[in-house]
């Protein structure tokens, strides 16, 4: 019979050399050699699937309907550059002086043998050598002239008169001293007494016609010319027509 502990001492000994890891066998590292294919074997090249089936084709599609749209829009840019270029030469043509407008000449009318003015016209007096509005109205017999500060006196025997020619300080005052021809009496619609005025020459002209004509001195700062030309004036020269002003230009002194 077999004895029990060389039993015992026989089972330790297969259940160490089961539970013990076998150890690793290193391996030379094996040397990798490319091998050239024979002459008479064909190398086919790697083909790479496509991954999206038919891109390519779309896409040329697509390249040939845009084509029109390009074409117009160079068309579109050529135009717009074109009108561009018109207008910066346009811009840059040297554009002419203004043409100078020239007063229409002032015509003239004739009625008869008179000439035809208007109810306002510009008169030019000397002395004091200017120009004056002067009021047409065939309603009063003698022209009237605006004084102030009217004075006579004597000189040399003969009765002269000192006076003022100031229109309401629109004008430069004037101081004039002439000799009296005569005297009138005025009746105005608003008094019943008669108003003594002094009449005296002066020369005037009306565009180029030189005429001497009297005046009677009275205050006209409150009327809106301070000439007033009447019917002595006007006879057998002047025709008025009421609807017209200005009708000559004004006399040019050499």
């Amino acid at each position: 019979m077999f004895p029990r502990s060389l039993f015992i001492v026989a089972l330790a000994t297969i259940a160490g050399c089961a539970v013990q890891e076998p150890q690793a066998v290193e391996q030379a590292p094996q040397e990798v050699v490319i091998v050239d294919p024979p002459a008479d074997v064909e190398v086919l090249p790697e083909v790479k699937e496509d991954p999206v089936p038919g891109a390519c084709e779309v896409l040329l599609a697509r390249l040939e309907e845009t084509q029109p749209l390009l074409s117009n829009l160079d068309e579109s840019l050529a135009g717009q550059a074109e009108r561009i270029e018109q207008a910066v030469a346009r811009l840059n043509k040297p554009v002419p002086p203004p043409k100078i407008q020239e007063c229409p000449t002032v015509n003239v009318g004739v009625l008869g043998r008179k000439e035809i003015i208007g109810s306002i016209e510009w008169l030019y007096m000397d002395p004091p050598g200017h120009h004056y509005r002067a009021r047409v109205d065939s309603g009063a017999e003698t022209s009237s002239l605006s004084a102030n500060d009217v004075v006579e006196f004597e000189r040399d025997g003969d009765d002269w008169v000192r006076f003022t020619f100031d229109h309401d300080g629109t004008d430069e005052p004037v101081d004039f001293e002439l000799p009296i021809k005569r005297t009138v009496l005025i009746r105005q619609a608003s008094s019943e007494e008669a108003d003594r005025r002094v009449v005296v020459e002066l020369d005037i002209r009306l565009g180029d016609q030189l005429q001497t004509t009297e005046f009677t001195l009275t205050d006209r700062g409150r009327m809106t010319y301070p000439v007033l030309l009447g019917r002595a004036f006007l006879m057998d020269l002047y025709v008025i027509d009421v609807s017209r002003s200005y009708t000559h230009e004004r006399y040019q002194t050499p």
